[in-house]
């Protein structure tokens, strides 16, 4: 019989990490909304929408996410036992790497290019290996952006 490390397999969940996601996920869409996006946006004399209303709604559903998480984990939504990856740490890497390649070419080529190629270095960090889901990706990535640049969004 193997020997059991650390609580057994679908008993209770501790909820220091789900607490720990929420404090620090929280905290950081907070200070976002409050303090980060009215620091470095300024409201435009032009009509539409204010420059300030797509950061703050996407902070806020972060956090709203974050909110989710933790109240699943505080209603035993998720029982099972699961294996913590240690794999975190090179998909992160190459995430960045992909994220600084794509604004590179954006910065050098076009929008349509940097971002085709972000979509397409972005699916291969997450471990995606199918290549017809990579080859969607990356046209629906081009299609989209091609779009925007030519809407001139």
């Amino acid at each position: 019989m193997a020997a059991s490390f650390g609580r057994r397999a679908g008993g209770p969940r501790s909820l220091s990490r789900p607490l720990a996601e929420l404090a620090i996920v929280g905290g950081a869409s907070l200070a976002a909304i409050f303090w980060l996006i009215p620091a470095e946006t300024v409201p435009g004399e032009n009509f539409g929408l204010s420059p300030r209303m797509v950061p703050i709604v996407c902070s806020a559903l972060i956090g709203g996410l974050a909110a989710v998480n933790f109240l699943a984990a505080l209603l035993g939504a998720a029982r099972r036992e699961t294996a913590i990856s240690t794999r975190g740490l090179p998909e992160v890497a190459a995430l960045v790497a992909a994220t600084l390649a794509g604004g590179a070419i954006v910065h050098w080529v076009d929008l349509v290019a940097g971002g085709t190629v972000l979509a397409l270095l972005a699916s291969l960090a997450v471990g995606e290996r199918r290549p017809l889901r990579l080859t969607l990706v990356t046209a629906s990535a081009a299609l989209i952006l091609f779009v925007v640049e030519w809407l001139g969004l």
